[in-house]
This record gives structure tokens, C-alpha cells and sequence, in this order.
């Protein structure tokens, strides 16, 4: 799939069909808000996930289930080139096939809306998320992803890198576990589990916080090596003791300006032995470095211009 492929989504509803299959798509509206209205204009059918939950009344941020079944074909075409560019444009885009129907299914979804934690707190988790969906399924232990899974037979999103990965493709689907109650989180998470889920959205973040200091810098770098260069050495700064997104911020920027090589230098080195522990101090600090920490390395944009 690539962007602006309009026909691509519509071959796989078309062939999930010829399989007897029921083609959905899941978007997370918290990233594409008021798409309900959308849905609604063009009575396309769906259902919100959040029914029955605490955000009830927040229709305009809800994770949408839509039924691609049963669609004239225009409208079809119409929703899934709509689909697909707001995924290409944010985290929000998964799809599945399943042989439920759609109540069933949504039902089955909301069971997920929370999560318990070790110290018997609920959190809500926005599961649906493209950033944070491969990380949910790769920590559950294998009970608690059937427990997820039952009703799927595929399962599919757009990567961070606008790539379409596939986290599930069964023959036949599991069965439904027994309905939770909406106080009763069928998931419990240990901490690591947590500290899994918690972790998933760190790099994103900081890039976020990176693209608003250097926007043209960051834009020229190709959206995966960017994502791979900062996890790395955001992880770098947290052994460094950098543990706030202020910090990282300064530390990364030395990291970009470098292609990593200032990071190396015998001055930064020895500035990580003890690290100012406020912003000030610690921007006041990398200021204070030399130009040949500075100048170690081309930037990691202009290594991929030249290349």
C-alpha cells in the first residue's frame, strides 16, 4: 500500500469478501476528530468503542469499529480512500476481518477499553493507536492475546514508517471469552507489561518535541532513520541519567547535529559523568561545549543529503 493508492484498501475488503469474511476498519478518531460525523453524513454504519465506557459522551475522540460489508460500490471507494489517507497522516488506521458482526464485535473490543494494573488501578488504553497496537499484542502473555484476538482473523495497520505490517492472520477465529463487567477489566498487566506499554511512546514524543526546535531538519530526515536514531539515543540518555524530555531534548540535538559523533567526544563524556540536573544548568552546560564537539560529525540530514 502506498499513499494515495485508493484502490489498494478497496482489493482487500473485495477479497476478504470472496473469502466470506467481514472486512472492518478501526480508527482512532482522536487523531482524525469528529470522523463520526463523516461516517454519519455518509451513513456508513459503525460503532464507537467508547459506548458504555466513562467517555461516552466523547463521541468526537472515540475509536470507531466501521463495517465495510454490505457498501454500495462507490461509497466503498469513497471510505476507504478517505481511510487511508488519514492513516498515511497519523497513528489511527488498523483493519481486521472477522466472521462477527459488527455489534458483536465492537462489544468484544470495549473489554479491552481498560486495563488493571498491579496495584489493583484501572488505566484506559488507547490500544488502537497504531504507535502503541504492536507493542499491546507483543506484551500480553499468550491467554490474554486470545483472549484479544478471539473474533479476528487478520489484523493489519500502517506503521509509523507508512508501511502496512500484519500482526495476526488466521484460519479460523477463537471463541469469545466470557463478558466482562465495565468496572472489571478482563486484562490485568504485571509491571513489565506496563512498563512496556509506557515505553512505546516515548521516541514519538520526543520527536514530536524535536520537530517543533528543528522542523526543516527533522522533515529532510527520512522518517525511519529518524525514529531509529533518536529511540537509540534517547536510550543512551537515560543510562546517561537524562531522564525528562528537556534534557533529552538538548542531548538529542547534539546526537542530530553529529550524526552521533558528538556524543562520542571526550568533552560530552565527561559532562555525562555528572550531569546538571536542572534545564538551565544543563542547557547552559551543552552551550559551553566546544566547537569541535559541535562540528564531531556531519548532521544526520545533510549525511543523507550528500549520500
Amino acid at each position: 500500500m502506498t499513499p494515495g493508492s485508493v484502490s489498494t484498501l478497496h482489493h482487500w475488503v473485495r477479497a476478504s469478501l470472496e473469502r466470506q469474511r467481514l472486512p472492518y476498519l478501526l480508527l482512532d478518531s482522536a487523531q482524525a476528530e469528529d470522523s463520526h460525523l463523516t461516517l454519519q453524513r455518509w451513513k456508513v454504519p459503525y460503532a464507537s468503542l467508547f459506548e458504555e465506557t466513562h467517555e461516552a459522551s466523547l463521541p468526537e475522540i472515540a475509536p470507531l469499529l466501521i463495517r465495510l460489508s454490505g457498501l454500495a460500490p462507490a461509497m466503498l471507494e469513497k471510505v476507504c480512500d478517505w481511510a487511508e489517507k488519514l492513516g498515511y497522516g497519523a497513528p489511527c488506521l488498523s483493519w481486521m476481518e472477522s466472521p462477527w458482526p459488527l455489534p458483536e464485535l465492537a462489544r468484544h473490543l470495549r473489554q479491552f477499553h481498560a486495563v488493571g494494573l498491579s496495584d489493583e488501578q484501572q488505566m484506559m488504553l488507547r490500544w488502537y493507536d497504531t504507535r502503541i497496537l504492536p507493542v499491546w499484542l507483543a506484551c500480553l502473555e499468550p491467554l490474554q492475546r486470545e483472549q484479544f484476538v478471539a473474533g479476528l482473523l487478520s489484523l493489519q495497520y500502517i506503521n509509523r514508517f507508512g508501511d502496512v505490517a500484519v500482526l495476526l492472520e488466521v484460519d479460523t477465529a477463537g471463541a469469545a471469552p466470557d463478558a466482562a463487567l465495565m468496572d472489571s477489566p478482563l486484562i490485568h498487566l504485571d509491571d513489565a507489561q506496563y512498563g512496556m506499554l509506557v515505553d512505546a511512546g516515548d521516541a514519538d514524543t520526543l520527536i514530536s518535541h524535536l520537530r517543533r526546535v528543528i522542523t526543516d531538519e527533522t522533515n529532510d530526515t527520512p522518517p525511519r532513520l529518524l525514529y531509529e536514531f533518536v529511540a537509540r539515543y534517547q536510550q543512551r540518555a537515560l543510562a546517561a541519567g537524562i531522564d525528562d524530555l528537556d534534557r533529552q531534548t538538548q542531548y538529542l540535538l547534539l546526537a542530530l547535529y553529529t550524526s552521533g559523533a558528538g556524543i562520542e567526544h571526550p568533552d560530552f563524556i565527561a559532562l555525562m559523568q555528572d550531569p546538571p540536573t536542572s534545564i538551565e544548568s544543563f542547557y547552559e552546560a551543552m552551550q559551553a561545549l566546544s566547537d569541535d564537539v559541535w562540528e564531531a560529525g556531519p548532521p544526520l540530514w545533510g549525511v543523507q543529503v550528500e549520500a
